[in-house]
């Protein structure tokens, strides 16, 4: 017996909230990241820049998390400051990353599910790299505000995958964004942008 395909239902442009994790020494880039947004048709006052841990500034974190690691970081990011204003505007909301160039408006793409990967760098068959751009539908984000204490920090990405994939939430198609060049945690060099079959920019069809 087949399962009722579920409609999410979506916000209007003007109620979606977008969420960039940052952190102060980053902050050109965020701010390049937010005029980007709004040259894409974002309403400006719906983007949101929050600044979490740095990894090179352990007095702010150590009391906290004392062996937090690079692997950790994102995650403690997202759960320690982003999550709790996403919970807290009662909206539908996009998790993006600082160094990510957006190609197109978001809200133009359906959303058929709770978590909406737009932006990635590469799809493998067994993981999804890069969180760029990831909507999240709000009773998600409730969910994960509930059930935090359950998560073992990981990769943001790995642990978006995984929940997404056990729950039946994930849904993926293209992406809209890339990265400006930037010197990676993960990799310990400088990260460029591969070739990605999967990328989508507007004015190329």
């Amino acid at each position: 017996m087949s399962k009722k395909k579920v409609k999410f239902k979506v916000a209007g442009k003007d109620d979606n909230l977008y969420f960039i994790n940052s952190y102060k020494r980053n902050e050109k880039q965020a701010i390049r990241l937010k005029d980007n947004l709004v040259k894409m048709g974002v309403n400006r006052t719906n983007i949101k820049i929050i600044y979490g841990y740095d990894l090179t500034k352990p007095e702010i974190w150590k009391k906290k998390h004392p062996k937090l690691t690079k692997q950790k970081l994102v995650f403690h990011n997202f759960f320690d400051f982003i999550l709790p204003e996403m919970l807290k505007s009662g909206k539908n909301a996009y998790y993006l990353e600082d160094h990510t160039v957006v190609y197109d408006n978001p809200d133009k793409y359906p959303k058929d599910n709770k978590l909406v990967w737009l932006g990635f760098m590469k799809r493998l068959k067994d993981y999804i790299v890069g969180a760029h751009l990831v909507y999240l539908d709000k009773d998600l984000i409730k969910e994960l505000d509930r059930d935090k204490a359950k998560y073992r920090p990981a990769y943001i990405d790995r642990f978006f995958k995984n929940l997404a994939e056990k729950k039946g939430y994930l849904q993926i198609d293209k992406s809209i964004t890339k990265i400006i060049e930037h010197f990676s945690l993960a990799l310990g060099k400088v990260r460029k942008n591969p070739k990605n079959k999967y990328f989508f920019k507007p004015d190329l069809v």
